[in-house]
Parts: structure tokens; sequence; C-alpha cells
């Protein structure tokens, strides 16, 4: 998936399990910036360190060492001090993987299990297109459009409360 759609289906899904789960406010700015997480530290960590990398875009934060590593202090956090804040980064992680569809690429996902380099992936789960008639559209296309439709929406519900500073001030919807 690209970037917007990563931003707009995981603030979608951790909207929708906040009111679910009755969850206090959740901070979107951190599930923004976590959505795209682990797209953030495999890029970084290609610049520092081609050699040892096989394919660019997915590595160490597409794991699930990492997301677990996550998770783990996400837990060790709350224990110690009942705070919650490390949630958001926990779901806009979990998310990411999900909606990058990880689990088809085994060698990525169960990494260091699997070895400790990181195979090519053999496929790509949003590559595809669809056929309407005489017109085809490339499946990440549609997603990423459906994104905007997301964002715009949420967009939409802060500003017409007129509350845009205060969702930039505490990230709360």
């Amino acid at each position: 998936m690209l970037p917007l759609s990563h931003v707009g289906f995981t603030t979608a899904a951790v909207r929708m399990l906040e009111i679910s789960l009755r969850l206090r406010q959740i901070d979107y700015r951190i599930v923004i910036v976590s959505s795209l997480l682990p797209d953030i530290i495999d890029k970084s960590l290609l610049k520092l360190l081609e050699s040892s990398f096989t394919y660019e875009s997915r590595a160490i934060g597409h794991s699930l060492a990492f997301l677990g590593f996550i998770g783990i202090i996400m837990a060790m956090h709350w224990l110690w001090t009942k705070n919650v804040w490390l949630l958001p980064v926990f779901l806009g992680i979990l998310f990411h993987d999900i909606f990058d569809v990880m689990w088809l690429h085994p060698g990525i996902f169960f990494w260091p299990i699997e070895g400790w380099q990181f195979p090519a992936p053999t496929n790509e789960a949003w590559l595809g297109t669809f056929q309407f008639g005489w017109y085809k559209i490339q499946q990440r296309d549609v997603f990423d459009n459906i994104s905007v439709w997301i964002l715009l929406y949420f967009f939409m519900k802060v500003a017409l409360k007129g509350k845009i500073l205060e969702f930039i001030r505490t990230g709360k919807l």
C-alpha cells in the first residue's frame, strides 16, 4: 500500500476499535505517524546499510519481531504507569502489517526465524487491476482513493466542529 492508504485505513480501523471497545480518546497524531513507522524505519535502514538488504521496502520494521518488541514495551509501560499512550503506536504498526498483508511474505514477517536476510517478496497483494468493462484501474489506486475519502471524512468531522486547532494540539477526533 502507499503511504496515504496506510494513514487513511489505519485511522479508520483504530477509530472503529476505539468506539467498539470504548477506549479512552486516542491521540490520532501518534496513529498517523505510527501507521507509517515500519516504512520510515526500513527505508532509513536501507540508506544506512544498503548492502545488507535484498529488498528495499520491507525489512525489520515489517517483522513480527518488531511488532512484538513494541508490544512488550507497551505492556511493561502500562504495568508500571497504567498509561496507554503507546497503544496507538502498537496499533499503527499492527494495521500497517495487516494492510501490507505481511503474512504472504514469511521470510520478512517471521524474521529472523526464517533467516537473517530479507528476501524479495514473491508477489505483491495490491498490484492487481480491476476491470470495469473497457476501463482498467490499479488496485492500489482504488485503495488510495478510498483512503482519501476516509481522511476527508475525518477532516470534515473535525473542521465542521471548529476543532482543527484542538486536533493539532491534542490529537483527539
